[in-house]
């Protein structure tokens, strides 16, 4: 019996049950995604036609599917009786998500983004903050060249 705690033979219920645990929610929400696809339209023959696309699992869609917030998902993740399960919630959306890219089925920049995924390389500076120098730049022209280049202003094509 969850939620009661055994007292000399009786039960008595501890806190406010639960209306669903997260297990159960998120295999709701996974349901969810596969029956009910977004849809694109193609041109076809002079015809739209509505083509079904898998939707993609996200933490904010099953945030939002939960009725929970971002923030309340990350706080209930960092307790211990729902770290486990949250943890690998978060983990199975990220996985959709990266074998999705990796098969060309989501945009790998787009989900390459939402992972925090990035191919840094840093071939310059060694890590190493980069500073400019400042120092003026002088130009010295030739008089003869000057006047070369002001003549080319003035000229005008004759035909």
């Amino acid at each position: 019996m969850k939620n009661e705690i055994k007292r000399t033979g009786t039960a008595r219920k501890v806190g406010r049950p639960r209306a669903y645990t997260p297990e159960a929610k998120f295999e709701e929400y996974v349901e969810w995604v596969k029956a009910n696809p977004r849809y694109s339209n193609k041109a076809s023959a002079g015809e739209i036609i509505p083509v079904p696309t898998q939707r993609p699992l996200t933490l904010v869609g099953f945030c939002q599917f939960a009725k929970i917030s971002r923030q309340n998902f990350y706080e209930y993740e960092s307790r211990e009786e729902f770290s486990d399960i949250l943890t690998c919630v978060r983990e199975a959306i990220e996985a959709d998500q990266l074998e999705g890219a990796l098969c060309g089925q989501y945009d790998s920049g787009i989900v390459a983004r939402v992972l925090h995924l990035a191919d840094r390389q840093d071939v310059t500076t060694n890590g190493k903050e980069i500073t400019t120098a400042t120092q003026p730049i002088s130009v010295v022209l030739d008089p003869e060249a000057a006047k070369i280049i002001q003549s080319i202003g003035r000229r005008t094509v004759k035909e």
